[in-house]
């Protein structure tokens, strides 16, 4: 039973020597340097894994539906009892008890990195078609809980309360909202390179030719859920921003469906395992990361679209030269700042049960009392990412929102209360929150 987040790690490192066993290799793996770096800084201690869950790290196969996929995956982070495979030490287990699929590579070069992605795509089809098969043949009701607040952080708007509700979505509502419940329900996927990328532009560019050259081969594509969560090379790392759990909105519209990172691929790889623990088991993990936050770079903002007769996913790429990309690891967590306008809007809709109407008595008010229009303050509370409209109100997407008043009427709002203690507490805030809880 692993207990902790070395001893998850280190089972990592043992399944993937054994598969580099004939290999020789003249430096310590990336990985494995890292494993010892997470030991000597004690993130042990904050990244402690519930001893009740019964996880293990084991090779085999994944078994979708009662069908045994062919390919043979390097390790899974799994839950429970498989079944173990003839006299090897291989185990299948079915995919609703796998949380993480981790393909290893030696050397990450393009065409192991497509390998790697077409193995991973293909278990995601299996996964959507078994998924198609219960909704339509058993009467399946997918938990929606994580994609609908995913949902409307991204639109603004509201998710449905049941995932037949997908219906009642716009065309590229519905392609998102499915795509975001099929993220929040599959395994965590990771392609491991010990070595391959040296550069972050690099690793970048190869995943951006990659889906050129796949489009240009098949006229399709690559949707959303056949790209991995992670891919690491060295220190850089690629990182699906699918709300599992990191969610990157650009401007004011812009999913950032992938970013890359060049700091810290070990602590990824745990903070990516360690929420899809949370998400699988519904249980909360002591996150303690503080007020830093990974520093990030934007690399492909996708939105879906219909082209003609086909529907789909437009992707636009963000594309630096490697001096460009270059950063400190310094990046600091911060809360959405209110303006008057916003804050008065906010002390509103809490005495109103956590509903601001769209009206134009309320438009009346906030242009006598402050010169701007219900459309601009509702537009910029829901640039916060904590609020949403709801027909003909503005109301917020969390069930808890805090929000501190500063003496000149303005403030700040978030639904992380720890990090917001901390921050206000740094930067001379009171943390005397105006608490709005919000039950459906």
């Amino acid at each position: 039973m692993i207990n902790k987040a070395s001893e998850l790690l280190e089972l990592f490192i043992k399944e993937e020597i054994k598969k580099l066993s004939g290999i020789k290799m003249p430096h310590m793996p990336t990985l494995g340097s890292a494993y010892e770096e997470v030991t000597k800084q004690g993130i042990d201690q904050n990244f402690a894994i519930p001893k009740h869950l019964d996880l293990s790290v084991v090779s085999g196969f994944v078994s979708i539906g009662g069908e045994m996929l062919p390919e043979q995956i390097d390790c899974m982070l799994v839950h429970g009892q498989g079944e173990r495979y003839g006299l090897t030490d291989q185990y299948v287990y079915d995919v609703d008890n796998i949380l993480c699929i981790f393909e290893v590579k030696k050397t990450l070069r393009k065409s192991d990195y497509i390998d790697a992605m077409d193995h991973l795509a293909s278990i995601r089809r299996k996964f959507a078609e078994h998924f198609e098969h219960k909704l339509i043949h058993e009467g399946y009701e997918p938990d929606i809980t994580s994609a609908r607040r995913h949902f409307s952080q991204i639109t603004g708007k509201t998710a449905p309360e049941h995932y037949s509700g997908i219906h009642g979505l716009s065309e590229s509502d519905g392609i998102l909202f499915y795509c975001l419940v099929q993220e929040s329900l599959a395994p965590v996927s990771i392609i491991h390179g010990y070595d391959g990328y040296r550069i972050e532009s690099g690793l970048r560019n190869a995943f951006v030719d990659i889906l050129e050259e796949k489009k240009n081969q098949t006229g399709a594509g690559i949707g959303i859920p056949s790209i991995p969560s992670l891919v690491t090379s060295n220190q850089y790392c690629l990182v699906k921003g699918n709300g599992v759990p990191f969610l990157v909105i650009k401007d004011k519209d812009q999913w950032v469906a992938i970013f890359s990172t060049r700091h810290n691929p070990a602590k990824l790889i745990l903070e990516l395992i360690w929420s899809k623990i949370s998400c699988h088991f519904d249980i909360r993990m002591p996150w303690d990361d503080g007020l830093y936050m990974d520093n990030i770079e934007p690399l492909l903002v996708a939105k879906a679209v219909r082209v003609e007769d086909k529907a789909g996913w437009m992707y636009n790429s963000i594309e630096f030269k490697e001096n460009r990309l270059k950063r400190d690891d310094n990046n600091i967590w911060e809360p959405a700042a209110i303006g008057k306008a916003e804050m008065s809007a906010i002390n509103i809709m809490a005495v109103r049960g956590g509903y601001l109407p769209l009206d134009k008595g309320m438009s009346d008010y906030l242009i006598a009392e402050h010169q701007v229009t219900i459309d601009e303050v509702g537009q910029n509370l829901i640039l916060t990412r904590l609020f949403m409209k709801d027909g003909e109100y503005i109301r917020p997407i969390h069930n808890l929102t805090h929000i501190a008043t500063l003496d000149d009427d303005t403030g700040y709002a978030s639904s992380e209360r720890d990090r917001f203690d901390l921050w206000c507490e740094q930067n001379g805030v009171s943390s005397s929150y105006l608490n709005i809880v919000f039950l459906e």
